[in-house]
């Protein structure tokens, strides 16, 4: 076999190959036929479920809180939950030392329950070396 047709098959095995990963990623991608048929959510689905009664969440996403100001009514909202969102590792600190979080590593969680407080300000900051992101959780009651 000469060169130029040792070129030419190598050529046709690779376009063949990548025939078939294409065509393998439609046939396998997405729901299968049973989940469809039985109504039920794809567990590779991301859904948004909503938090449960009486916690808030906040979320710790490309270093910054979303949101970063929160207002809540200790009547209705006692607990926030912070997620973090970023594949950095930060720690969570109230400045007032109320609270403080292990390192929470992505996808982690931390919750405070601000009923055990005061009403005001209650400032915060996550913390990631030398860098301090700020947020605050105001549960002073509507004037």
């Amino acid at each position: 076999m000469g060169r130029r047709n040792l070129m030419k098959a190598g050529v046709f095995v690779a376009a063949v190959f990548a025939l078939v990963l294409v065509v393998g990623s439609i046939l396998t991608s997405g729901p299968s036929q049973a989940t469809i048929d039985a109504g039920r959510v794809p567990t590779t689905t991301t859904t948004t479920e909503p938090p449960p009664e009486g916690v808030t969440i906040v979320r710790l996403n490309n270093g910054s809180f979303r949101p970063s100001v929160l207002q809540i009514d200790t009547n209705v909202i006692q607990i926030v939950q912070w997620i973090n969102e970023d594949p950095r590792e930060y720690i969570l600190l109230a400045s007032d030392g109320s609270f403080q979080s292990e390192p929470l590593g992505q996808g982690d969680t931390f919750e405070f329950d601000f009923s055990t407080l005061e009403p005001g300000i209650h400032r915060y900051e996550a913390l990631i070396g030398f860098q301090r992101i700020p947020g605050s959780v105001d549960t002073r009651p509507e004037q």
